[in-house]
């Protein structure tokens, strides 16, 4: 079953808004298809370049404090099941996984697994 690029963008851009408590409209313009993302950081090849440079926090990212350490890669996991289960309630019974991978400290690239 296909499942275009603009419906991965979209389960994305709803499941960062939920797991970081954002607005949509606030990080739209973060989200990018691949082939059509301004840096050009995959060449082209991922599906979706994801911005973190204002109000999505990057995977990269680690936090030091008094109550633990906080890594926002596990909240980017969060965020790849909650896509997935998002494509998977609008398209049932497709096997099409898709999952993040930072780039570097400022982008985030999402692939089919």
């Amino acid at each position: 079953m296909g499942i275009a690029n603009c419906d991965v963008r979209d389960a994305y851009r709803r499941a960062i808004a939920k797991v970081w408590c954002l607005k949509q409209k606030d990080i739209k313009g973060d989200i990018h298809l691949g082939n059509k993302a301004p840096g050009g950081w995959s060449g082209g090849q991922a599906i979706l370049e994801i911005y973190c440079e204002q109000d999505i926090p990057n995977a990269t990212d680690v936090f030091y404090s008094e109550f633990g350490t906080l890594y926002h890669s596990e909240s980017w996991y969060k965020i790849d099941d909650k896509a997935n289960e998002i494509l998977r309630e609008k398209f049932p019974g497709c096997r099409r996984r898709f999952h993040f991978e930072p780039y570097n400290d400022a982008v985030i690239c999402v692939w089919e697994s």
